[in-house]
């Protein structure tokens, strides 16, 4: 219904643009209880430091202060402008960030702003509308049914052989839209059109942790706080959100990676300051 509704959809769903084999991509569907930083836009940044192309979608706003597409706007990170700039940017800096509208304009003029609690759509939508030749995708849902996510994904986009959808419940009916290592965490692994579940019940968080990772209330301080959690040396709540998220990505680049493995891989591509190297990169790109 919505490929009928939408004709650009519609076209590159028949012809999905070209980029690397490992390509991940990454999405969130936002409308979380408990509201954090733009922690998917950090993650897809340090996960290309660490090697793997990414293609994120990025929106403004539609259920708290800062969406990507405002972080990247005072970051100075400019998105590509067609979906045929995506393979491109991969090449020369292992992530294009683009607006869903680039691929589905009718759609998302009448999806942005409109809807802040999740709809049908929200639990496969934000994937299945950047039509890419991705060899994985990371979504994160504020929704406990991480499995129903993952099985409409897998029938929608048979294509993508390797996926995660992930979720935590900070306490109980407290949702937010990323793997973390406090609270309920829930994960549903696509690996070769199987699908398994995970639940990892850990304490639920402190006072601390929620005012470090919570959404600041403007643009500038959720930009701030994206910056610090791929720039900084320092083992904060922030940058250890992160990385279990930019691990997440790592783990959908190819089948058989440890999370782990891939927590690793990460958190040197931080220290070591590669992806602070990126991340000047891609500001300096205006």
């Amino acid at each position: 219904m919505i490929i009928e509704f939408d004709p650009v959809l519609s076209a590159y769903t028949n012809e999905p643009v070209a980029t690397p084999d490992n390509t991940v991509v990454v999405a969130g569907s936002g409308k979380e209880h408990f509201k954090t930083f733009n922690v998917s836009t950090a993650a897809a940044i340090l996960a290309a430091a660490a090697g793997v192309p990414v293609v994120k979608g990025v929106s403004q706003s539609v259920s708290a202060v800062s969406g990507a597409a405002d972080i990247l706007d005072v970051l100075g990170i400019r998105p590509v402008d067609h979906p045929a700039a995506i393979t491109e940017a991969l090449d020369r800096h292992g992530i294009a960030c683009t607006a869903y509208a680039n691929f589905c304009p009718r759609y998302a003029a009448r999806y942005d702003g409109v809807f802040e609690k999740l709809t049908p759509a929200s639990f496969f939508m934000p994937v299945a509308a950047l039509c890419v030749r991705a060899g994985g995708y990371v979504l994160g849902l504020a929704h406990r049914d991480v499995m129903l996510a993952a099985a409409a994904l897998r029938r929608i986009r048979p294509d993508i052989t390797t996926g995660v959808v992930a979720s935590t419940e900070l306490t109980p009916g407290e949702m937010i839209d990323e793997h973390s290592d406090v609270g309920v965490a829930r994960i549903a692994h696509l690996t070769d059109g199987l699908i398994i579940s995970e639940v990892r019940r850990r304490s639920a968080p402190a006072k601390a942790w929620r005012t470090a990772v919570a959404h600041r209330p403007t643009h500038g301080g959720n930009a701030a706080l994206v910056a610090a959690a791929v720039t900084s040396c320092n083992d904060t709540p922030v940058a250890r959100l992160v990385e279990l998220n930019a691990a997440l990505i790592v783990t959908a680049s190819r089948a058989g990676v440890d999370l782990d493995e891939a927590t690793d891989q990460v958190c040197q591509a931080r220290r070591s300051g590669r992806a602070t190297r990126l991340l000047t990169t891609l500001t300096h790109l205006q």
